[in-house]
């Protein structure tokens, strides 16, 4: 089945150094992120790094600066990640883009969390990123998620789940592919915006007209894992 291929197939998605989360910030407020160039000497250096997170204690209300170069790079190397569909199979592209979305919400339903769960962001929280909410719902918002550099790792951890899935729906051929297509971002959050208004949905083509009984069975059986 192309969905479990797919699975394998996200291997960025597989292990991370990100030591940012949730438990980083349970005693720490985070403050800013500053080049190397702007520390000043009040803030005590932890590594060495082009760019730093800067954060307090709460417990002294002393700073300190934590290289986050490893968290820049795993985000250029998601970023070179294009979409490559066969030519013949472009009209489509919008239905996979739902169907990968589709997948994306119910992984967060599976029992075994077999799935990079840890590493991605729910479907409400990436609405709101994309849409540049998430000052106006601080308090909805875990800590993690206010942090700018945070905020592009989960939109193209988000975007190459969405390319790898449709690379596998269409089981491409370098030789007859189509390039990356210049509105595929505002494609993306255009129809993360429609499914988060239809959902729930029961089957995958109520959104795309389109049949696909491998993924409605293949997200049934992790729902119903789940309850």
């Amino acid at each position: 089945m192309y969905i479990c291929e797919f699975f394998q197939s996200l291997t960025l998605l597989q292990s991370s150094s990100c030591w940012l989360n949730e438990a980083f910030f349970e005693d720490k407020v985070y403050v800013e992120i500053l080049p190397k160039e702007k520390l000043t000497s009040q803030i005590c250096v932890q590594d060495n790094a082009q760019n730093y997170l800067i954060y307090k204690d709460s417990y002294h209300q002393l700073f300190y600066a934590v290289g986050i170069d490893d968290i820049n790079e795993e985000i250029e190397t998601l970023n070179a990640f294009q979409i490559s569909i066969p030519s013949s199979q472009a009209i489509y592209l919008e239905a996979s883009v739902i169907e990968a979305i589709y997948l994306y919400d119910h992984i967060f339903d599976d029992y075994q969390k077999r799935w990079p769960i840890d590493l991605l962001l729910p479907l409400m929280f990436l609405d709101n990123l994309f849409c540049q909410n998430v000052k106006d719902n601080q308090e909805c918002f875990p800590k993690t998620y206010r942090i700018p550099c945070l905020h592009q790792l989960f939109i193209k951890r988000f975007y190459y789940f969405i390319i790898q899935y449709c690379y596998y729906r269409f089981q491409c051929q370098d030789a007859h592919s189509l390039t990356h297509p210049y509105h595929f971002e505002n494609l993306v959050q255009n129809k993360l915006h429609q499914y988060i208004q239809h959902s729930p949905i029961q089957n995958i083509s109520e959104l795309t007209y389109l049949e696909n009984k491998a993924l409605d069975q293949f997200v049934r059986k992790m729902s119903q894992n789940g309850s």
